[in-house]
């Protein structure tokens, strides 16, 4: 009987290291199973706000600026490898990752390769995620998004030392941001 009782225990045991194997196996966040349309991005793909981050109060007209690693950026209806627009999501969560992404006041669309815009937020509580659509603004497969981050509108002046401190902030993010858009085969001029 001693014997049975070893076996059925390092059975027990056995079997129980291998469903935390197979559960960690299967775990893993919600991000890393997301597939999006039809077309691919490379592996390290990411977008990312170049001066926002989570937790930030900002003025109610605001300059938000988008990165992007490994990926070029290209107009909507250009058909490049690795290259996608950017989609600003407002107080929203992810649309459906296989279709085209909506274009409403909590979806905008930067089609024309914009890094960069001017946005007015109500004042109070919001959250902000960045999010890449192809040529026919479908999300990539897997989808190249930020994480979604909260910021809090607020529309008090700006004293002077916070102003130049912006400012300074900014020329850092242009200047960081140059090794994410230097390509020009992915730029097509724009103005703003």
């Amino acid at each position: 009987m001693d014997v049975l009782s070893g076996v059925r225990d390092e059975w027990f045991k056995l079997a129980a290291s291998t469903l935390l194997v197979v559960a960690a196996t299967c775990s893993g966040s919600a991000e890393d199973k997301l597939t999006g349309g039809p077309t691919p991005s490379p592996p390290g793909a990411a977008a990312h706000f170049l001066e926002l981050k989570d937790g930030d109060t900002v003025p109610t007209k605001v300059t938000v600026r988008f990165g992007l690693g490994e990926m070029g950026v290209a107009p909507a209806g250009l058909d490049r490898p690795n290259s996608g627009h950017h989609h600003l999501l407002i107080d929203t969560d992810l649309p459906p990752l296989n279709e085209p992404i909506p274009n409403d006041f909590n979806h905008l669309h930067f089609g024309a390769g914009q890094t960069e815009a001017q946005v007015t937020l109500k004042p109070g509580p919001h959250t902000l995620q960045l999010l890449l659509g192809d040529k026919d603004h479908i999300p990539h497969s897997p989808p190249v998004m930020s994480p979604r981050i909260r910021v809090i509108a607020s529309d008090a002046t700006t004293s002077p030392e916070v102003a130049a401190a912006s400012v300074k902030k900014r020329r850092h993010a242009q200047a960081r941001s140059r090794n994410y858009h230097s390509s020009a085969a992915y730029r097509k001029p724009h103005s703003y």
